[in-house]
């Protein structure tokens, strides 16, 4: 079960509105309880067994930041920290990545001679193992950073990591963030349920009638084997799949969103216009926020950041890029799209502070920003076919087409 199933908005959605506004009508904690349990339940039903994984890195974070708080020993917390990270971070690599990595060598073990090949496990990739994983790092992160204090309870600690809107597929729901959400009793709003209505209603027409749509063409582009000789023809592949992306990934931040509404939780927004961007720092301040956001703040600045010279700033923005990249999916392609993104990055940041740069946006205020939005979406969508060709014999032919060669 998903956004996209209706037995989500047939019986779930409603049981567990009715059941939290009744059987937890004005009783805070059995309200938390029903929406944890009923997460757990949607989780059983979207991933099985795997809700093994969701419990063990719930009560692996609860435990590590119970102790990191309660500790003055920083060796003791650095412990703890580093515990909580391997375990998470280790789940994450095997279930998504082993797979991947496995496959991967087996590639390079053709080009080697006496390279032994490794048969991989096909193992299944568990519903938002990627989301969850990223919000209980975060919260002991916090904690260890003495930025948050630990939840009161395990209970809505467990809602949290398990909150049911935001579990397919993000928002990146900070602790403190969710914790103000559910410090008081959850009441029905009408503005809010109106609002959560309308939301859900416009995220199942991107998915279902935008989007659904959109990937047929995409599709007879890059599967099918059209000319990809075709300037127009590559370049409304990219543009289709620009629009297929942002619609099917927006669609189900809208669904998620609208349902935490119905309970009176407010998630945070994770789109903002992208393709109004004027400039690729302007693109990640607006697409999937949560993630950027994320990487910024627990992986960016950690590694240096902007503020200890060129080099850190380089290595930093580059590994962050390329681990977004592979954020996305277990595949070679995806690390080539963080490279790329890290790349456009880099070149603005050079670019902008140019003389000759300066001068034609002082000179030309009006034109200067259209000229941005032109090249900052060109080079986007140009990414997109990265993002989603992975066969090389189409994409390197669509890649050549798209820039003008041959």
């Amino acid at each position: 079960m998903d956004f996209v199933t209706p037995e989500y908005y047939i019986w779930f959605l409603p049981i567990v509105f009715l059941l939290t506004f009744t059987v937890g009508s004005k009783q805070r904690r059995r309200q938390i309880g029903i929406l944890m349990v009923s997460s757990y339940v949607f989780f059983w039903l979207a991933s099985g067994w795997h809700m093994i994984l969701l419990l063990t890195s719930t009560l692996v974070d609860w435990t590590a930041g119970k102790k990191i708080h309660g500790s003055d020993d920083q060796k003791v917390r650095k412990r703890w920290l580093i515990g909580s990270l391997s375990i998470n971070l280790g789940l994450l690599a095997i279930f998504k990545y082993l797979d991947f990595l496995i496959e991967s060598w087996n590639w390079a073990a053709l080009r080697i001679d006496g390279a032994p090949e490794m048969e991989t496990f096909g193992l299944l990739l568990p519903v938002g193992i990627s989301f969850y994983t990223f919000q209980t790092m975060s919260y002991t992160i916090d904690i260890y950073r003495k930025k948050n204090k630990p939840y009161d309870d395990l209970l809505s600690f467990a809602c949290y990591a398990a909150f049911f809107p935001q579990l397919v597929a993000g928002p990146i729901v900070r602790s403190d963030h969710f914790k103000k959400e559910i410090e008081n009793t959850l009441i029905p709003n009408p503005v809010q349920f109106r609002l959560g209505l309308t939301l859900i209603v416009y995220g199942i027409a991107k998915k279902m009638v935008i989007a659904d749509n959109v990937a047929i063409h995409v599709n007879e582009i890059f599967v099918d084997g059209a000319p990809l000789d075709n300037l127009g023809l590559v370049w409304w592949g990219a543009l289709a799949f620009g629009i297929q992306i942002y619609c099917d990934f927006s669609a189900y931040t809208d669904i998620a969103i609208g349902s935490a509404l119905l309970f009176g939780i407010r998630l945070p927004e994770n789109f903002d216009s992208p393709y109004a961007a004027k400039s690729p720092q302007d693109f990640w301040r607006r697409w999937h926020i949560s993630l950027s956001t994320w990487l910024r703040d627990y992986l960016y600045i950690p590694l240096g950041g902007s503020r200890n010279g060129t080099r850190v700033m380089l290595f930093a923005l580059m590994s962050t890029m390329l681990l977004g990249g592979l954020w996305h999916g277990a595949s070679w392609n995806f690390v080539l799209w963080g490279l790329l993104h890290g790349l456009l990055l880099v070149a603005h940041r050079y670019l902008k502070d140019l003389k000759i740069t300066k001068n034609i946006f002082e000179k030309l205020p009006t034109i200067a920003p259209v000229f941005g939005w032109i090249v900052t979406q060109y080079f986007v969508f140009m990414t997109w076919l990265v993002f989603r060709v992975e066969d090389t014999q189409i994409l390197i032919p669509a890649l050549k087409t798209f820039v003008g060669i041959g």
